[in-house]
């Protein structure tokens, strides 16, 4: 993939997988500007703070390279979107069990789980069966 073929969206894929990678870069983005707390806490309380902020960047990249590779018809690009994206479910609900149940909490999980639906959803599957490379 050379970077004169690179795409940032692909409106000519199906509508879950385009929502798919508009998702994945809202979530890159928001744990850009807003914080990425919700997601640090896992692997802060499972191996310190030191992992912690260097995963958070890792799921930061994975995040937009799911969305490149999935835009660019990769198969690793969904893989890195499909468990980005369920880490982000289960990192949301071991905050929320853990710490609070608000507003915010409900909201960060509604994204999160629609970003893995859209991801499994038959016609995505089915796209990225027919013509991921």
């Amino acid at each position: 993939m050379s970077s004169q073929n690179l795409r940032w969206l692909n409106p000519t894929q199906p509508q879950t997988l385009y929502s798919a990678v508009m998702l994945s870069y809202f979530r890159a983005v928001g744990m850009v500007l807003f914080g990425s707390a919700y997601y640090r806490q896992l692997p802060l309380d499972l191996f310190g703070s030191g992992v912690a902020t260097l995963f958070a960047l890792f799921l930061t990249g994975t995040f937009v390279a799911g969305g490149i590779g999935i835009t660019n018809e990769r198969t690793w690009g969904y893989i890195f979107a499909f468990f980005s994206a369920c880490y982000s479910v289960l990192a949301t609900l071991w905050v929320g069990i853990n710490f609070s149940l608000g507003m915010g909490f409900l909201l960060r999980l509604m994204f999160d789980i629609v970003l893995v639906v859209l991801l499994v959803h038959p016609h995505s599957r089915s796209y990225k069966k027919i013509w991921f490379r």
